[in-house]
Parts: C-alpha cells; sequence; structure tokens
C-alpha cells in the first residue's frame, strides 16, 4: 500500500474533473493535470498566478470564493466561463467551491472543483429540435380532426359546383379551390407523419450506394449552376443498420437544400468518415455505439446564428416557397435511427451539415 502522501497525490491527479487549490490571496497554488487540458494550458502558465487568469471578469466567481474564506460555506453550481488562450476561447463550466483546513480547522485557502459542461450544453442545444416535434405533435393531432374533416367537405362541394357551372374561367377558379385543400391535406398529413412512430425496415446499408443514388438525380440540377458534386468517400467505411429509403429521403432533402444554397459555379462536397469523437448511447444498447459521419459542405452565403437555432422548427423556412416541414422530417428520420444531425454555418463562408448514423453491430 502506497504511504497516505503519495495516495492523497494519485487521487489527486486521478480525478477527471479539474481540481484548483487557492490561497486566501486568491493566487492558485495546486492544480491537477485535467486543469491543464481542459484550459488548454500548461500548469507554469496560471501557476502562482491569480485566480482571474482562469476567470475573467467574472466577478460572482471571486466573491464566492471570498465568502468560503470568511464563512467557511461550501457553494455548489456555480455557473462561470473558463478562458483558453490557444485558441482564446471560452467554454462553459460547473464549479464546487469547498474551504480548505488545516487540522485545526482554521482555513487556508480553497479547493474547487472544475466540470466541463461544454458536451452537455450541445447535448441540450440538439435536444432542443426534438422537443419541437414533441410538441408538435399534440398540435397535429388536433388539426387532423379539425381541418381534415372540413377540408373533406370544401373538396367535394366545389367539386360539385365545378360539375354545375359552364363557365370555364369560373371552372378554373373552382380548380384551384380543390388544389388548395389538397396542398393543405398533404400539409396536415406530413404534420402527423412527424408524430407517429417510422415503420422502418432495418437492413444492412452501403451508404455510398444511397448516396449516389441521390447524386445521379440531382446532378443535372447541380450542372445547370455549372456547380460539381465532390465525392470524399472513406473506402474502408463499415455497412449501417438502417432503412435505405428513409435514408435516402433524409440525404435527397439535404442535397436539394445544398444544391439550392450553392452559388453559381460553386462545389459541394460530399464527405463520409467514421466519427472519431461522437458516440450515442441508444436504449436498446448497453454502451455507447460508433458512428459514421455523412458531410454535406455547400458554397453557399452561410446563415447567422440566429437563423440557425431556428432551422429544425416545424413551419419555419428561409425559402418563398418553403414548407418549413423538410428538416423536421429529416431530423425525425434520422433520430429514429438512433442518430443525430447537426448544422454549422458562417455568414459569407457556406454550411456543413453532418448526419450521424450508428454503425451496424456485429
Amino acid at each position: 500500500m502506497n504511504d497516505p502522501e503519495h495516495l492523497h497525490q494519485n487521487i489527486f491527479c486521478s480525478i477527471i474533473d479539474g481540481v484548483l487549490l487557492v490561497s486566501s490571496s486568491l493566487t492558485i497554488q495546486e492544480s491537477n493535470l485535467t486543469v491543464e487540458d481542459m484550459f488548454h494550458r500548461s500548469r507554469d502558465s496560471f501557476i502562482h498566478r491569480n485566480l482571474e487568469e482562469l476567470f475573467p471578469r467574472q466577478q460572482h466567481v471571486l466573491d464566492k470564493v471570498r465568502q468560503v474564506l470568511t464563512t467557511g460555506a461550501c457553494y455548489h453550481d456555480v455557473e462561470a466561463q473558463g478562458m483558453r488562450h490557444t485558441p482564446t476561447s471560452r467554454f462553459p463550466v460547473n464549479l464546487t467551491l469547498s474551504p480548505f483546513l488545516e487540522a485545526d480547522d482554521s482555513i487556508q485557502g480553497v479547493v474547487i472543483l472544475i466540470k466541463n459542461m461544454s458536451l452537455i450544453r450541445e447535448l441540450e442545444e440538439r435536444q432542443r429540435p426534438a422537443d419541437h416535434l414533441n410538441n408538435l405533435g399534440a398540435v397535429a393531432m388536433g388539426m387532423a380532426h379539425e381541418i381534415r374533416n372540413p377540408l373533406g367537405g370544401i373538396r367535394g362541394s366545389a367539386q360539385l359546383l365545378r360539375q354545375e357551372i359552364k363557365d370555364s374561367s369560373h371552372q378554373e377558379y373552382l380548380d384551384v379551390v380543390v388544389s388548395e385543400v389538397d396542398r393543405i391535406d398533404r400539409m396536415v398529413k406530413r404534420m402527423m407523419d412527424l408524430t407517429r412512430p417510422l415503420n422502418l425496415r432495418m437492413a444492412s446499408t452501403n451508404i455510398h450506394k444511397a448516396l449516389e443514388d441521390i447524386l445521379m438525380l440531382e446532378k443535372d440540377t447541380l450542372t445547370r449552376k455549372k456547380g460539381r458534386f465532390e465525392q470524399i468517400y472513406d473506402p474502408s467505411l463499415p455497412p449501417i443498420e438502417a432503412d435505405e429509403d428513409q435514408l435516402k429521403q433524409v440525404f435527397l432533402n439535404l442535397i436539394k437544400n445544398a444544391i439550392e444554397a450553392s452559388r453559381k459555379g460553386g462545389k459541394i462536397q460530399i464527405v463520409t468518415r467514421v466519427s472519431s469523437g461522437y458516440a450515442i448511447k441508444a436504449a436498446s444498447s448497453p454502451i455507447p455505439q460508433q458512428n459514421i459521419v455523412v458531410e454535406i459542405i455547400d458554397s453557399g452565403s452561410g446563415m447567422d446564428e440566429p437563423t440557425q437555432k431556428k432551422l429544425f422548427t416545424p413551419f419555419y423556412t428561409t425559402k418563398t416557397k418553403g414548407s418549413g416541414l423538410g428538416l423536421a422530417i429529416c431530423l425525425k428520420i434520422v433520430e429514429d435511427h438512433n442518430g443525430k444531425i447537426k448544422i454549422t454555418s458562417e455568414k459569407g463562408l457556406g454550411t456543413t451539415v453532418q448526419v450521424f448514423l450508428p454503425i451496424r453491430q456485429k
């Protein structure tokens, strides 16, 4: 058995969250290796410096540390922003503050436990689109009864009236009524599809074959804009368990969006690879599943952050003739495959859509 001092040092170094020991003058006295990794900084760059070095311009953190030093109280769930210098960026953290006591119970400093909340915040952001779909469910079921039944009566009446009217110009008006009723009915059906579990026919699927089928369909559309597809495929990609027809609907929608967004003469990249830093925990699997990722990268004008946050909201669209249901349907199909969709975009620099799908379990 190790001696107590060595044992305590091993425990200190093994903690997966960051640990700081701060003196009564708010100087950082000690840290574990996790702090270096979390802040992307060497220990020498912040040790024996003020705590504000890691949490700049956050008076509430310094005030809480002083209160611990004065009263001996502990504080949990203190939200803050850590600062990285390489590259300069902030990231969300959750702090737990406790007094560091000597043998005589005098307070000599403060122990700060730092939990990196970046992944949790990202998962929360990804869950919001699914919440939109869940909220839509109750609305869609109510609309099905309150709208579709009267629509049937309107359509039938318009058809009967058209048979009685001889004036062709008036018949055209009634044709418009029937056409618009059918359009509303289709939209309600699509809304209802968002709320129903998909009847997926899962089978071993070659994602490259599915993508090539879609690219063949859309090649002429992009050629008319003098653009081109660039396929960057990982030839060693394993098969996935999927409903190929449903996935084709997803990629058809996403690739159409990329074509519409691209500038004349632009390039659209289709990239496939194994995801190295992203695993999905499905209810049916005891361990997180490794994923492939399909990336669709366009050369369009990109989107600002407020627009990106609304993309999966039903009926939100940036297109003049869009229904605002396309991305919501894509999200449902992918999530029913235990996958995820991530969209990143920057104004003037185009958009990247990533579709994560679980690798088939052997």
